[in-house]
């Protein structure tokens, strides 16, 4: 009988603020905990945020910047779009949970894919410049990233 261990939920990313942009730690995907079906999920919950939210895999076992590829986030929430990011406020027009600027809300995301490594990315390359990083606290943040493998 092959005893597979109990499913294991990693912090992925918190409390993004005051970043401008944020590349979280690599985690190791679910083949090193002995699931090979490659099912993971991701949860962001943001606040009053503005921004992109990302999750990169790579399928190197010692990746340097190049082996990282963004996984189709959108793909997952049945929206056509060739950008793999999530961008917030996701309906600029109608803003979720109530914030004066941003989405509040959490959202989870399940892929498939059996990657090495798995990290979670904070963009705001588009919408702020480095040099008005005070401006950046009016854009919210990431509170957490929850990956359950």
């Amino acid at each position: 009988m092959t005893i597979i261990p109990a499913r294991k939920s990693v912090l992925m990313m918190t409390n993004t603020r005051p970043n401008h942009n944020l590349v979280g730690d690599a985690i190791r995907a679910d083949s090193y905990f002995g699931h090979t079906d490659g099912i993971h999920t991701v949860q962001v919950v943001v606040n009053n945020f503005t921004g992109s939210f990302g999750v990169q895999g790579t399928l190197a076992t010692e990746p340097v910047e190049a082996d990282w590829f963004y996984i189709n986030l959108n793909a997952n929430q049945n929206v056509s779009s060739a950008d793999p990011k999530i961008s917030f406020p996701i309906n600029p027009l109608a803003l979720q949970g109530g914030g004066p600027d941003g989405d509040t809300t959490t959202l989870a995301f399940t892929f498939v894919g059996n990657f090495v490594w798995l990290r979670a990315v904070l963009d705001r390359s588009t919408i702020v410049e480095p040099s008005e990083l005070a401006a950046v606290t009016q854009l919210g943040v990431i509170d957490r990233v929850l990956l359950s493998l």
